[in-house]
């Protein structure tokens, strides 16, 4: 096998991925934790048929990425805020004299 594919088994089927050989153990752990949360979400729910169980974890991941989103967004705002308010205080030292500019 070529060293960008890796074989993972994931619901009892072998799927062949194309795959950088630097991302297999992320791909590998990506698809236990897989694993995991349909087997919690099928334990917790009494819900059988895997498709709609996959569904359900599909939806719940979708959700939890979207959060992780707009926490990004309001951190990279905070941090835009952050730096125009320094560039604006050193602006004003600068203007003052009080920074030496002249090195």
């Amino acid at each position: 096998m070529s060293a960008n594919y890796i074989e993972v088994q994931i619901f009892g089927q072998v799927l062949r991925l194309h795959c950088p050989p630097e991302q297999q153990q992320h791909l590998l752990s990506s698809a236990e934790r897989l694993e995991e949360r349909v087997a919690v979400l099928k334990e917790q729910s009494g819900i059988i048929q895997l498709e709609k169980v996959l569904a359900i974890v599909a939806l719940n991941l979708n959700y939890e990425l979207e959060l992780e989103k707009q926490k990004n967004e309001n951190n990279k705002n905070v941090l835009e805020a952050c730096i125009h308010q320094l560039d604006s205080s050193l602006g004003k030292l600068n203007n003052l004299g009080v920074i030496d500019t002249t090195q």
